[in-house]
């Protein structure tokens, strides 16, 4: 067995303990072991049943896809927009040293404290949740970005340049592999706060939306379809983690694997 199967057995295995832990403490295997009310942590089994009813009704898709479809879509802005800004002011130092701050400041700002401003602009549709998701991810890649341009090696440079390289090979044989790694770096995290943004989005204002659902069953107390929510974005979260790894592992090939004992 290769070290892959391995990895994922283990993982498994640790998803299904933290499952059967959670059912045991909730009630579940009917044992009468109940350390935490279903009323407030409901129990996975529940949880889990909720998905056909929620399905039947023809909710889960609209609601799987709308969230999707807003986190995606401002992932992508969000990738592009805050590489290009990052990779133009890395370069552009005088404009960097004007504009900067702005950027930070607005960085500081909560995401949840945006969402509402968004609303009257954008309204309740799918262009305020995409807007909130593309605001998260923008400063994470732009950053990552406009770091990755600075923290290119100056021996790097210096060894191009004797070569007689220009400006074009500097950056497609220096600057941008550089770029890539970093870029790559926050694309794993990016994923998971594109997701964040349209759910919060949803949370203040939607008529459809996995977070719309969540706020809904929340204030109903619904304790099963929330857990069943939460349960689902963590599947697509993680989903869309591993194939960003897997993009990453396959556009950077080259770059070696730094191996530590242990």
């Amino acid at each position: 067995m290769n070290r892959t199967w391995s990895l994922a057995l283990r993982r498994a295995a640790l998803i299904v303990a933290i499952f059967a832990l959670w059912e045991l403490v909730t009630g579940g295997f009917g044992l009468g072991l109940v350390l935490t009310s279903p009323a407030i942590l409901a129990r996975p089994s529940s949880a889990l049943a909720e998905l056909g009813p929620y399905a039947a009704s023809g909710l889960l898709w609209r609601d799987l896809s709308t969230t999707l479809i807003e986190a995606m879509v401002g992932l992508v802005l969000g990738i592009i927009g805050g590489a290009a800004l990052g990779l133009a002011l890395g370069y552009w130092r005088r404009a960097s040293e004007l504009i900067e701050p702005v950027l930070v400041s607005l960085n500081s700002l909560p995401r949840i404290a945006v969402a509402p401003i968004l609303l009257p602009w954008l309204g309740l549709g799918i262009a305020s949740k995409i807007a909130l998701s593309f605001f998260t991810v923008f400063f994470v890649v732009f950053f990552n970005t406009y770091l990755g341009v600075r923290s290119v090696e100056p021996e790097l440079v210096k060894a191009v340049q004797v070569m007689g390289g220009d400006r074009m090979h500097l950056a497609r044989f220096v600057v941008l592999p550089s770029v890539f790694t970093w870029i790559f770096a926050a694309l794993r995290t990016s994923v998971s706060f594109a997701l964040t943004g349209a759910v919060v989005g949803e949370f203040v204002g939607a008529s459809s939306g996995l977070g719309y659902r969540l706020n809904i069953a929340a204030g109903l107390l619904d304790t099963k379809r929330v857990y069943l929510i939460l349960l689902i974005l963590m599947v697509f979260a993680v989903t869309l983690v591993e194939i960003a790894k897997r993009v990453e592992a396959r556009l950077l090939r080259w770059r070696p694997s730094a191996v530590l004992a242990g």
